[in-house]
């Protein structure tokens, strides 16, 4: 069986990354990732389903990726990952001794600067795929490491081999980690709403979820804003851009309103579609708890009054 150097494969790893990001951008299911990919006519995983913390057998040391789930429900989560305000990730070690099995792969990165890819769980099964990832330091006593963000244009570019160590400046540091979490936070609320709503558009039933978005009722640039599904609607694409811009509006009793601008449109066939929409009603989840919260739309629809 070949080895390789850990820069190889990274570099291939990374390439593989970066085409799942385009192809399912930031939820990946498990089934693409465990695929792997090929380097030099040889398979190489990039995680398993039983390890959190991984090693393929072509690499002589260090690690490629780590993990952390989310539990389907009625299952416990075996890991004890944990988001912090901190300038980084707190990754649980295995259970343990902490030098010993797959937590020592995280010495050797962290000793050697190795990168790595951290899938983090953004739904059961899917995942948000963060590289390249560096350990920074490992904790003992208290069983978890240090996982920071490094440059991920480099990261995404054409010559991925030539990742670096991220600075040791601590702004720089606490600001890439807090930008992957806003993303993971994006992600989560999507794949939620998406879930809630049966990969269905709730204005056309458009079943693609591809093509599908979570709309925020209160914008998430608002301080009352909120991740909960109720402050989602699973839209299109276009119905997001267009709600988003009050070209449509959505009463508290679920009933979607047509915006002056594109009533006043000539009939060509994407805005005919659009002005059909006038008076119907939201496909909605049947969970009373997931429906859109109608305070919410209430104050969202008096914004799309006045500029209409």
């Amino acid at each position: 069986m070949p080895t390789f150097n850990h820069k190889q494969i990274t570099s291939a790893a990374f390439e593989r990354l970066s085409w799942l990001e385009r192809l399912y951008g930031d939820d990946i299911p498990w089934n693409a990732i465990e695929h792997g990919f090929d380097l030099q006519n040889e398979r190489i995983l990039l995680g398993t389903k039983a390890e959190g913390i991984f090693k393929p057998k072509q690499m002589q040391k260090g690690v490629l990726s780590i993990k952390t789930t989310k539990p389907r429900p009625g299952r416990d989560n075996i890991y004890d990952d944990q988001e912090t305000t901190e300038g980084f990730f707190r990754y649980a070690l295995k259970r343990g001794h902490p030098r010993q099995g797959s937590n020592r792969y995280l010495w050797e990165a962290m000793e050697e600067r190795m990168p790595f890819v951290y899938f983090h769980a953004i739904a059961p099964g899917r995942y948000k795929a963060i590289w390249p990832c560096f350990v920074t330091n490992i904790h003992e006593a208290e069983m978890f490491c240090e996982v920071v963000v490094g440059d991920s244009l480099l990261a995404r570019s054409k010559n991925p081999s030539a990742v670096e160590y991220p600075l040791s400046n601590a702004p720089a540091r606490a600001y890439a980690v807090r930008e992957t979490r806003v993303r993971l936070h994006q992600a989560t609320f999507r794949a939620n709403v998406l879930s809630a709503y049966k990969n269905r558009c709730a204005l056309s039933g458009l079943p693609i979820p591809e093509l599908l978005e979570a709309a925020h009722i209160t914008p998430d640039t608002f301080a009352h804003s909120s991740t909960e599904i109720s402050n989602g609607i699973t839209m299109t694409r276009l119905h997001h851009r267009a709600y988003d811009s009050n070209l449509i509006g959505i009463t508290s009793e679920f009933k979607i309103v047509v915006g002056r601008k594109i009533k006043e449109q000539s009939d060509i066939p994407i805005l005919t579609t659009l002005k059909k929409l006038e008076g119907s009603s939201l496909v909605l989840p049947k969970e009373i708890q997931l429906q859109p919260n109608r305070d919410r739309l209430a104050e969202r629809f008096n914004e799309f009054l006045l500029q209409n």
